[in-house]
């Protein structure tokens, strides 16, 4: 008889990547230009880059925006090269009196403002099928905390709860609206956070959304100001993604 021995290898196993996702050119822009180490690998017409940092494997995601768009994308991404985790970054809204221009918000939960199936015993923002909020990975909030404390200049971060919804938020009847059904708990308001929470959570992928302040709706036009101060919150988005990537490198995530 035969036998044969059994082979032996020496090369190491690659660890899954992490996938970068922005819904926007100038989001993905800044992203692109903190890891310049990157390719284009576009997928089903879907703009993708493969991108290195350190050790890391990247991947580097533009959704498109609205939820749909999200949806779509992170299936695709899902599905297509299997991250480990997915951080979002980007822009939104600050909805609290206390919010500045350039502050960061990182939600611990995530809320669709925009579905209503009460009528059927579920809580205003609740899909049917779905828990009332969808949560960010509890492991990754920790991550970032650790990155936040240890930096030798603080940083102004918000967390709670973020609102998602197929709207621009800007007016005081949408306010209210949001007011409303959730009080006060609402940080900040966007249009991908709750189909990308959505997706990961469906698929069993850990997730973390990290936002700078681009506008403040209950302060007049804010539609000026996202327009006026987009790139620049795209920009220190993307910077605090990179040394959250680099903070990851050096401690133990899923």
């Amino acid at each position: 008889m035969l036998t044969v021995a059994p082979v032996h290898t020496t090369l190491p196993l690659m660890k899954k990547p992490i996938a970068l996702v922005a819904a926007m050119d100038e989001e993905v822009d800044a992203l692109l230009a903190v890891f310049p180490d990157h390719e284009a690998a576009p997928h089903f017409h879907t703009p993708f880059y493969r991108a290195r940092h350190n050790d890391e494997q990247l991947i580097i995601a533009q959704s498109g925006v609205g939820k749909v768009n999200a949806a779509c994308s992170l299936a695709l991404l899902l599905s297509s090269f299997e991250p480990r985790i997915v951080v979002n970054t980007g822009c939104a809204g600050g909805l609290q009196p206390h919010h500045r221009i350039l502050d960061f918000v990182v939600p611990e939960e995530i809320v669709y403002t925009d579905v209503d199936i009460t009528p059927l015993g579920f809580a205003y923002g609740q899909m049917l099928g779905c828990e009332s909020r969808f949560r960010a990975s509890q492991d990754l909030i920790v991550r970032f905390r650790e990155l936040a404390a240890a930096r030798p200049e603080p940083i102004t971060c918000h967390h709670g709860l973020l609102g998602s919804s197929d709207s621009f938020i800007h007016s005081r009847e949408q306010i209210a609206a949001i007011r409303a059904r959730f009080g006060d708990e609402v940080q900040c308001v966007e249009m991908e956070g709750g189909a990308i929470a959505h997706t990961c959570t469906r698929f069993g992928v850990p997730f973390l959304i990290l936002r700078a302040v681009s506008d403040l709706p209950a302060r007049g036009n804010n539609a000026h100001d996202f327009l006026a101060f987009l790139k620049q919150a795209a920009r220190v988005s993307a910077d605090l993604c990179l040394d959250f990537i680099g903070h990851l490198a050096g401690t133990q995530c899923a």
